[in-house]
């Protein structure tokens, strides 16, 4: 890690409140390029320099001064950071009256320098998963999978497995953070690792799901196996939403999931599904799914196409087909019932079968499908889409 100038800065001024002594920082090349001595900045302190040379803690006391230009009394730390010397602080006073204090502010420097390096990496390694995510959510990812699937192996990322795509509002974190400490990239930065840190540490995240912070979105790339029950996803989603309003109680967040597909190049679906729950939500009222019958009911009405693409939509039209209409005459009975403004009488009527034969049908098609037409009107509405 290089030790710049800013940060050496920052380091001092937030550490010279602390100690109340004069704090200076040195690059390798023994530069001063922090200090509480603003005229001292980028002059050569040779005590440094020997400093950097010997990895050995150096002592400057009043009767050496005429041996180390540019330096006052003081104690000189090497500043160590993943074995390797990367600078120089010191701490300027009689060596035998700061030594406690000299070492203080070194323990602080290099803790605040590892915190960096930890952060750089975070903010390296999600510049990589946000890029693969934008290649990879993209509706012309077919146009660009022979790069997807080279960022996918240095990534460790199974294109292979089953996964769907939850888009988490992360404003009101965002909006947190910054009214207490700014609109700064690195509160931004160190807010989202903070949720990312809190999302893991849950076990919400498994090795082979992938996060990406999108906008104001954390996406997160779930995998499921296949055929996973909406319900098993739905407890996925209430176990994550719970975790962060334990830990957000001021800033509620909002949960959209799409549906569970089987193919990378189907995430992009996922991913709108995702977003169109999301925006359907008011903010902070927990998650919600596309395979939520009234939330797939109004994509499907603004999304003609969706029947096409959607997996929730799909998966229940399957259903509809190999386990109701076959044995049960569904389609024409849900046609009929339709026709009929869902008037039971009337539906058994024109299917010429006994009411209690209808009322049978309609609940194996509850029993196997949840769907209920006859009672909820966006489930009739379904019904329509899927049957048509």
């Amino acid at each position: 890690m290089i030790l710049t100038n800013e940060l050496a800065q920052q380091i001092v001024d937030n550490i010279m409140p602390i100690v109340r002594q004069n704090v200076n920082i040195m690059n390798h090349a023994g530069i001063i390029i922090g200090s509480g001595q603003k005229h001292r900045l980028n002059s050569f302190h040779k005590g440094a320099r020997d400093v950097i040379d010997s990895g050995a803690v150096l002592a400057i006391f009043p009767e050496d001064l005429d041996r180390y230009p540019g330096a006052l009394p003081g104690l000189n730390w090497p500043i160590v950071l993943a074995g390797q010397t990367v600078g120089v602080v010191g701490v300027s006073g009689h060596p035998d009256a700061v030594r406690n204090t000299a070492e203080l502010v070194k323990m602080i420097t290099e803790l605040i320098m590892e915190r960096e390096l930890l952060m750089e990496e975070f903010r390296s390694q999600s510049h990589l998963h946000e890029q693969f995510a934008l290649q990879l959510l993209s509706e012309h990812a077919a146009a660009s999978y022979s790069q997807i699937e080279a960022r996918a192996k240095l990534l460790k990322f199974d294109l292979t497995l089953p996964r769907l795509i939850t888009a988490l509002d992360v404003s009101p974190i965002l909006e947190s953070a910054f009214s207490q400490y700014g609109p700064y990239d690195l509160v931004s930065a160190r807010a989202q690792e903070s949720l990312l840190q809190r999302v893991v540490a849950a076990g919400a995240i498994a090795a082979e799901d992938m996060v990406a912070f999108l906008e104001n979105r954390l996406v997160i790339f779930k995998h499921f196996p296949r055929g996973a029950l909406p319900a098993r996803i739905g407890e996925w989603g209430a176990s994550l939403a719970g975790l962060l309003a334990a830990d957000s109680r001021e800033t509620p967040l909002t949960l959209g999931l799409g549906s569970l597909v089987g193919s990378p190049l189907r995430l992009h679906d996922s991913y709108q599904e995702a977003l169109f729950v999301l925006a359907s939500r008011r903010s902070g009222a927990g998650p919600a799914s596309i395979y939520d019958f009234d939330l797939l009911t109004s994509y499907l009405l603004r999304n003609p196409r969706g029947i096409a693409s959607c997996s929730a939509a799909r998966d229940l039209q399957d259903k509809l087909s190999e386990k109701v209409d076959a044995r049960y005459d569904m389609r024409n009975t849900i046609q009929r019932l339709l026709d009929n403004n869902l008037n039971l009488a009337l539906t058994a009527k024109a299917l010429f079968i006994h009411r209690n034969t209808l009322v049978f049908r309609l609940k194996k098609l509850e029993q196997l499908t949840g769907l209920t037409p006859a009672q909820k009107i966006n489930h009739a509405i379904l019904c329509k889409i899927l049957c048509g």
